[in-house]
């Protein structure tokens, strides 16, 4: 569950994945990640936006038609591809032109990263993630210094999760042979959120040939996702549920006893659960599934787990050197947190021999380049932000960098 507050301090006038009033009125420019309810914060209140939202053209679609009342200030980013806005802070702060480039988050269907730049810090926003090939060579790409990082699992007791397409290989096994075994069996997904298994169900159906039953608030959800309209149905008497939603429904479906009240030959249910946190502590080669009698538990996760998590850190560095937080449980997960990340940008301190410039975003070649400024060492003292402090006594001629992020001050001042 997100608790980003949906603005940057570095980026005045901006706002992401929260849309309550404090972030309306500091901001003139919105953007989202992907269509999770924990990320759509605010945007039910009937009054309009007071700039553009950009998204993925797979959310514009479902933004469009859940929030018809800002659906004229959708705008489409498709991924990798740059886009110029000139930022106006609502604080008065100094205008600046931003830098906006989408990368593939790869956690639902729509889901994406957003990278900013501007001429004096370079940010990553990851939203909710899962890294794969396309997302590592994306990262390749950008040298951000800032990142906000989907940290949900960023504990050692989740070093490891199988791939994404290994969990739903095994569900869909699952599945098949339970459903051959007898034209009486019926399998029901007991989901581990509302939302986050839209792929799933589109790989069920692919690999089954079976649609499955979804609830009529679940269905109203998913309507504007395309590559769901032939894998869901309302019809009750299908072989694979998911009605339930996050509610085991135990040996008898709910949906169906009153149409069958008066059979006396009970469906056999099949319960599997995907899931991530009931998998703390897998090791790679570890067996990923298990069995209760007739409930099937399967290691399934759509978020990084830490292992991933530390690579992508790693990928990123020398400039990434801090670390922010999308997601905090409380005071001790903070601390936790603070103590992994610090590790991880221990073992890799950039030394002077080996740092390198970033290259920029490049928006035309005829254009002056940005974020050539190197931000060596970041100090940032706010609560749910990870700071270090490389400094040392040799900083003679250093003046034209600046010792801390760049803050910008309200015109006037």
């Amino acid at each position: 569950m997100s608790t980003f507050s949906g603005l940057i301090p570095e980026l005045p006038g901006i706002a992401i994945d929260c849309f309550d009033d404090q972030c309306r009125s500091g901001a003139s420019l919105f953007f989202l990640s992907h269509c999770h309810t924990d990320h759509m914060r605010g945007l039910s209140d009937p009054a309009p936006l007071t700039g553009s939202l950009y998204m993925s053209p797979v959310s514009s679609v479902l933004i469009r038609h859940r929030f018809p009342l800002i659906a004229d200030a959708v705008r489409e980013l498709t991924l990798l591809e740059v886009v110029t806005q000139r930022v106006v802070p609502c604080d008065g702060s100094e205008p600046y032109e931003l830098y906006v480039r989408t990368l593939p988050a790869d956690h639902c269907p729509g889901s994406v990263m957003f990278y900013f730049e501007t001429e004096l810090v370079r940010v990553l926003y990851t939203g909710d993630f899962r890294p794969t090939p396309e997302t590592r060579s994306a990262m390749a790409l950008i040298r951000p210094q800032i990142v906000y990082l989907d940290s949900t699992f960023l504990s050692q007791r989740c070093a490891h999760f199988p791939t994404r397409e290994a969990s739903t290989e095994k569900i869909v096994q699952l599945c098949r042979e339970w459903l051959q075994a007898s034209p009486r069996n019926v399998v029901s997904l007991w989901l581990p959120a509302a939302y986050g298994s839209e792929d799933l169900f589109r790989q069920l159906h692919q690999g089954l040939h079976e649609r499955i039953h979804v609830s009529d608030s679940q269905r109203r959800s998913y309507a504007h996702f395309a590559m769901l309209h032939e894998a869901l149905t309302d019809d009750a008497g299908a072989r694979i549920h998911a009605c339930s939603g996050t509610v085991q429904q135990g040996n008898r479906l709910a949906c169906r006893e009153a149409a069958e009240a008066h059979r006396t030959d009970d469906p056999s249910v099949r319960t599997i659960r995907p899931s991530a946190l009931r998998w703390r502590g897998l090791q790679p080669g570890d067996t990923f599934w298990s069995r209760s009698n007739n409930l099937h538990h399967v290691c399934y996760s759509t978020h990084a787990s830490y292992n991933e998590l530390g690579d992508v850190i790693r990928l990123l560095q020398p400039e990434a050197r801090c670390i922010r937080f999308n997601v905090i449980e409380d005071a001790a997960d903070e601390v936790e947190k603070e103590r992994l990340v610090a590790a991880i940008l221990e073992a890799t301190a950039p030394s002077k021999a080996t740092e390198r410039s970033s290259p920029p975003m490049k928006v035309d070649p005829e254009e002056r380049e940005v974020g050539e400024l190197l931000l060596e060492r970041i100090v940032y003292n706010k609560r749910k932000h990870w700071y270090r402090d490389d400094s040392d006594s040799d900083r003679s001629g250093e003046d034209e960098y600046t010792d801390k992020l760049p803050k910008r001050t309200p015109a006037g001042d």
